[in-house]
């Protein structure tokens, strides 16, 4: 697995946690990258973080075995119908 993309599985793990850290220059490009892959968008209704998982990004993150809090979780299988 590249660095890369174990950022990113990084990023997309604290996103989808309401967790993210500061972000430095590399971080903020993987967000980017994330976004307009379509695993990221932005919240409007969530006063702890400016974005939140997609379905994409929650079924990229099942599918590597990458598990999220379970409270964070399964709100996020509800909205998604997963």
């Amino acid at each position: 697995m590249s660095d890369d993309l174990t950022n990113q599985i990084a990023l997309l793990c604290d996103i989808g946690e309401l967790h993210l850290p500061k972000l430095t220059g590399d971080q903020k490009r993987d967000l980017e990258q994330l976004i307009s892959g379509g695993y990221v968008g932005p919240t409007e209704s969530h006063a702890r973080s400016a974005f939140m998982l997609t379905a994409k990004g929650v079924e990229f993150l099942g599918k590597r075995g990458a598990g999220l809090n379970e409270g964070v979780d399964l709100p996020l299988r509800k909205r998604t119908g997963r």
